[in-house]
């Protein structure tokens, strides 16, 4: 209280009321996998950083799509009608599990990104991933979908990295499955370990989808049969048009394979255009001199060979577009850019001792397409003037011309990048050309797009536990509820199986099936976590209210860390509690007639505390709850009653 010295009214506000627990959100689940690109603002500055996303858009801006699907045989009938299509065997599942996500009810996620499609299934990423996830506190649920493609022990590994994040935090569950070949559990329960179980739920067996995919002409040329025998597509038509047109698309997809290895005997060990650059400006800055400029104008005037092998008439592109494209580029943004160039390291050449330095721009062979205007040899340019009198040492001469430099290498960068897009939008335009034009090409997608395709489902497990925690509540058991967006498992389980799955002898590790049921669909069949045989942990619903109940009342208790550890504060933090407790009481989560048998919160001296307890400065607060189970078994019994009138 305040000190009183004036005469006056003075108010004060007294507070009576405890906190309201915040509770925390349950379905967020983090997917972490392989996706088309990582990129927010520069290329890869989301590779391995946990991003919240709520849409499959969302996704799709940062990440990209689909992988390509690669069809291994397109049968067709001798009508030229489609028959089948199979399928070379993928490693990237995120994507679809993503859309199943979606399709099933859920909302927000996070997506980690531990690489891209051209890098294979690594147990190492995806575990480094798993961990990044553990510097955020707001995901409820781990799904890492890619690592099914890997051998068993590898599998298992991850998972075990996953359940031990869960047994450390206590705020999350893991959501795993077997791999493709295992439906029955056998090698994931070997696998898994006997740790942190109650922290997990398996689920099994993968499911059959029927999405739209990402089918290029490239992954489709090489793989048609008709009535057996082998056929190009091109031979599917006697439509002059249409055989020109996939000359066309033919054209442009070894164009794109052109300037990828010419690119490539460019670049050496370096991924791309401006990574050399930037690595050789790094170790320009890390020591400067004539040298290491003298690297930044070897590696800038090796560019324009690139144009001249891409226009070479015997190993250069092909395609009439792209050829006058690279030509329009030489002639307009390049030989502006290296003009500057070549005067700016005939002036820093000139500036110097002549042992001192050698220039980059005349080496031999010389460009000769004629759009360069001769600008490496009989025309070049004089030097430039920018370097001031008062630069005396290689250094500031160096650095007076380094602006300039980099202002031309990013033209030059953009052009290049621009001519590389070129290649690549020829043949999408080309292949759109062809799905208009040719009808029985676009049947041929039509059918691969309906034949179905395997995915594990994990991802469909989480959008239906998203559901039901909006639709119920965390406490009902996600379970017997139908899969959206799904054709069926791939599997179809006997009696002995399921009885199997759902209760192993052996070590208690229940396996979630499943299952397709006549006249429902295909139903999720199971609703326990990994620690079956755990009478307090066996079912999934269980672990995940009460990892709600414990998140939400520890964030919501904070405000009582140094207060007074005494009566007043101990009657706050369990009111607070116990009005919580009331209201999931009320709402059905937690079972008894009265709230006396549903909680009980304890907190004080002599119940849960001591002497000893204060004077060190706990406050120890005990809480209970009957949470409601699921009625996995209903047992109906009939018998028969004698007749009694």
């Amino acid at each position: 209280m305040r000190p009183l010295k004036t005469p006056d009214v003075y108010v004060d506000e007294i507070s009576l009321f405890p906190p309201s627990v915040a509770e925390v959100e349950t379905a967020v689940p983090a997917f972490v996998g392989y996706t088309a690109r990582a990129t927010k603002i520069t290329d890869k500055d989301l590779s391995m950083v946990p991003t919240k996303i709520k849409s499959l858009p969302d996704f799709e801006m940062y990440f990209g799509g689909a992988p390509a699907v690669v069809p291994k045989e397109v049968n067709l009938d001798e009508g030229y009608n489609f028959v089948s299509a199979n399928f070379e065997s993928r490693n990237f599942y995120l994507y679809d599990s993503l859309r199943l996500f979606f399709d099933n009810g859920g909302g927000k996620c996070y997506i980690v990104s531990v690489g891209n499609y051209e890098e294979d299934v690594s147990k190492e990423k995806l575990i480094a991933g798993v961990r990044e996830l553990k510097k955020y506190d707001e995901p409820t649920m781990l799904l890492f979908p890619d690592a099914a493609s890997l051998d068993a022990g590898a599998l298992g590994e991850v998972q075990q990295q996953a359940l031990m994040q869960c047994g450390d935090l206590m705020d999350r569950v893991g959501i795993f499955e077997t791999r493709l070949d295992d439906p029955n559990g056998t090698l994931f329960r070997d696998k898994i370990g006997i740790n942190n179980l109650k922290y997990g739920a398996a689920y099994t067996p993968w499911l059959n989808i029927s999405v739209s995919k990402n089918i290029p002409y490239a992954n489709v040329r090489d793989a048609i049969y008709v009535g057996g025998t082998k056929t190009s597509i091109e031979q599917l038509t006697t439509d002059k048009g249409i055989k020109d047109l996939v000359k066309l698309v033919e054209t442009a997809l070894e164009d794109i394979s052109t300037v990828d290895a010419k690119m490539k005997d460019l670049l050496g060990t370096s991924k791309s255009i401006n990574q050399g650059y930037q690595d050789l400006v790094a170790a320009y800055k890390n020591n400067k001199g004539l040298g290491k400029m003298g690297d930044i104008f070897e590696f800038i005037f090796r560019i324009p060979d690139l144009a001249e092998k891409l226009l070479d008439v015997t190993s250069g592109v092909k395609g009439e577009r792209l050829r006058k494209d690279i030509k329009d580029a030489i002639e307009g943004r390049l030989k502006k850019a290296y003009e500057e160039l070549i005067a700016n390291e005939k002036e820093l050449d000139e500036s110097v001792a002549s042992d001192e330095y050698i220039a980059s721009w005349g080496v031999d062979p010389d460009p000769a397409a004629t759009e360069w205007g001769g600008i490496f040899s009989s025309s070049s340019p004089g030097k430039s003037s920018i370097i001031p009198g008062e630069a005396t040492t290689d250094e500031a001469k160096c650095d007076a011309i380094f602006p300039n430099v980099a202002k031309n290498f990013a033209i030059i960068r953009e052009t290049v990048m621009g001519i590389v897009m070129s290649a690549s939008n020829y043949a999408s335009t080309y292949e759109t050309s062809l799905y208009e034009s040719f009808p029985l090409y676009r049947k041929i997608l039509k059918g691969i797009n309906e034949t179905a395709t395997t995915v594990p489902p994990s991802g469909a497990i989480a959008g239906v536990c998203a559901a039901v925690d909006n639709a119920r509540g965390v406490w009902k058991a996600p379970a017997n509820v139908s899969l959206a967006g799904v054709v069926g498992p791939i599997y179809q389980f006997d009696a002995d199986e399921t009885d199997n799955l759902n209760i192993d002898t052996n070590a208690g590790k229940s396996i979630n099936a499943i299952r397709a049921f006549s006249g429902k669909g295909t139903l999720v069949w199971g609703a326990r976590t990994l620690a079956g045989n755990d009478n307090e942990w066996r079912y999934i619903s269980v672990r995940r209210f009460f990892n709600m109940v414990e998140e939400s009342v520890k964030k919501s208790t904070y405000w009582a860390v140094f207060e007074p550890n005494d009566a007043n504060t101990w009657v706050k933090v369990r009111g607070m509690i116990e009005n919580y407790l009331m209201q999931k009481w009320r709402d059905g989560a937690l079972a008894g007639a009265t709230p006396k048998e549903a909680f009980f919160v304890r907190c004080g001296l002599g119940t849960t505390m001591n002497s000893q307890d204060i004077l060190e400065g706990r406050m120890n607060v005990e809480i209970g709850m009957a949470v409601v189970r699921p009625a996995e078994f209903i047992v109906l019994k009939f018998s028969h009653k004698l007749q009694t009138s």
